[in-house]
């Protein structure tokens, strides 16, 4: 920001600035400063400033004046440089030193060429009191272009700039309006002295429009100049404000769009210079941005603070809910199993003990009370798993999917040794997960596979990664049973199954299992199968 601004003061001042090293290098000048010495830039810097313009008996004249520079810190003076081509030009100067941290960075000085130009001694003292007086306000509008740009409370922005440019400018009054929702009213937020704080505790406010200077400001979106408001004609006379003899209004502009204005007056007449309003304006546009970026900042807040309420209000929800289900949870393992294993036991006693008064009918339907009730048993077992999937803490860590898959068919292999099968496991497989979470999920799709090629000769299942439209995905393939396309909506659904029990045994609650898994790793799962060919099942994690 601080670049920028001297960038544009630079090339717009008549008068010339240079900026002069420690050692007296040149190190920048402004287009000013070659203009009236006769040299390009890139003929000063680089070069000793004082031996080249001032040679000679200047010199000692020079080492003087720094030695009064060290006790003050703005020295004023006049000095005869020399330009390229030898002529004499006697140059009103005003010095001051750039420190950083308290340490001396370079000297910035301040010269208007008064060759000719001075009638009296007074012309000249009032030329120097002037230029001191810009080179002042220079710094002070740098310091508040630094100030606002640190600080992110909008109120508290608004009030410090304009009290701080009434310091810097000496004005009688600075008011800062902000244009309103609907675009008709720009309105008081800040304002200088006693008048301003009744203008805020009226509300004031004026109409976007030819009705005043703000207003007409904000409806052109340019600068607008008063030099005597007695003949201006969109002047406002506010009866708090009578001494005001000239105005400028500045429009805030922000992202192509105008947010209010800036207003300043003075008690004499044509008091704002080209220069005073090349500042002004420079000050206003940072003064725009940093307003914006003020409020973007505070609805971000605002809308944290909504986040972390509804968060806060979500959890406490899930915390309810939470609740309940470990009380389903207790009722299911505990209330539900007690009367199937009284069935489950009793229907046992009466096959032990009552056999021989049962005919085979009886028989058989003991039989298939007890394997009701044991399939019962097991569906309880599989959904209290599902549910625990869910509420558990997650510890992500790096896990080599190849070492679990390996370790989950060493136990399918261990049940099934008759079972010719081949295994193609993608080595070095290595995902970052819940490694006891994606133990199930394995667990799940390899025992799937394994139990739908068990009708095959020679089974196949494979575990492998690719990458499919430019995210990598791992996946489990068999040539198993496969499944119809048109049914795939139904794999993940928990009891849903695609083929009988008397086909493949099973609860259907497995591929429910893995896609909890994989949604808790942020990830999805998809199928792709074929009727007796085999499926597949990718996974991103």
């Amino acid at each position: 920001m601080d670049r920028d601004f001297y960038i544009r003061v630079f090339n717009g001042t008549p008068a010339m600035i240079c900026c002069i090293a420690q050692d007296g290098t040149t190190t920048t000048v402004n287009p000013a400063a070659e203009r009236i010495t006769g040299y390009l830039a890139e003929e000063l810097i680089g070069k000793n400033f004082w031996d080249t313009l001032f040679p000679g008996e200047q010199r000692s004249q020079i080492d003087g004046l720094f030695h009064t520079f060290e006790q003050v810190d703005v020295l004023d003076y006049e000095l005869v440089l020399t330009t390229k081509q030898s002529e004499h030009r006697t140059i009103a100067w005003s010095m001051t030193n750039r420190y950083d941290e308290g340490q001396l960075i370079e000297t910035i000085g301040f010269g208007v060429d008064v060759t000719g130009r001075r009638e009296t001694e007074r012309d000249r003292e009032q030329l120097l009191l002037s230029l001191g007086r810009r080179n002042m306000q220079l710094k002070l509008a740098a310091d508040v272009s630094r100030s606002v740009s640190t600080i992110l409370d909008t109120e508290k922005l608004i009030a410090r700039t304009v009290e701080r440019i009434k310091e810097a400018f000496d004005y009688y009054y600075v008011g800062l309006f902000l244009v309103d929702e609907p675009g008709e009213f720009a309105v008081l937020r800040a304002g200088t002295g006693q008048a301003g704080k009744e203008m805020l505790r009226s509300g004031h406010k004026l109409a976007v429009g030819e009705g005043s200077m703000v207003g007409w400001s904000v409806a052109h979106r340019r600068a607008r100049v008063a030099l005597d408001v007695g003949k201006d004609a969109v002047h406002f006379n506010n009866p708090l404000l009578p001494e005001t003899r000239s105005e400028v209004a500045l429009p805030l502009i922000s992202r192509g769009r105008c947010i209010g204005a800036l207003t300043f007056q003075s008690t004499l007449e044509a008091d704002f210079s080209e220069e005073d309003v090349a500042i002004l304006g420079v000050m206003a546009e940072q003064l725009a941005v940093a307003i914006e970026n003020a409020r973007l900042y505070e609805q971000t807040q605002q809308h944290a603070a909504e986040l972390e309420k509804r968060v806060t209000e979500r959890t406490a929800e899930l915390v309810a809910v939470n609740q309940e289900l470990e009380a389903f949870s207790y009722s299911v393992s505990h209330d539900l199993r007690a009367p199937l294993r009284a069935i489950d036991g009793f229907s046992q006693a009466l096959l032990e003990d009552y056999l021989e008064n049962l005919d085979e009918v009886g028989q058989d339907y003991l039989r298939r009370v007890q394997a009701s009730s044991r399939k019962m048993g097991q569906l309880i077992s599989d959904l209290l798993k599902l549910s625990r999937l869910t509420r558990g803490e997650m510890f992500r860590e790096q896990v080599n999917l190849s070492d679990l898959a390996a370790e989950v068919i060493a136990e399918l292999r261990s049940t099934q040794p008759e079972r010719q099968v081949d295994i193609v496991l993608e080595p070095g497989l290595i995902v970052h997960g819940d490694a006891r979470l994606l133990r199930v999920a394995l667990e799940n799709l390899l025992g799937n596979a394994w139990k739908f090629t068990s009708k095959r000769p020679v089974g196949r299942v494979e575990l492998g990664s690719t990458v499919i439209e430019g995210e990598r995905a791992c996946f489990v393939r068999d040539n198993g049973a496969g499944f119809d396309m048109a049914y795939a909506h139904k794999l993940f659904g928990a009891f849903q199954r695609l083929h009988s029990v008397v086909e493949f045994e099973g609860t259907g609650i497995g591929l429910a299992t893995v896609q909890r898994v994989i949604h808790r790793h942020g990830g999805r799962i998809w199928a792709e199968g074929q009727v007796d060919v085999g499926a597949t099942f990718y996974f991103t994690l």
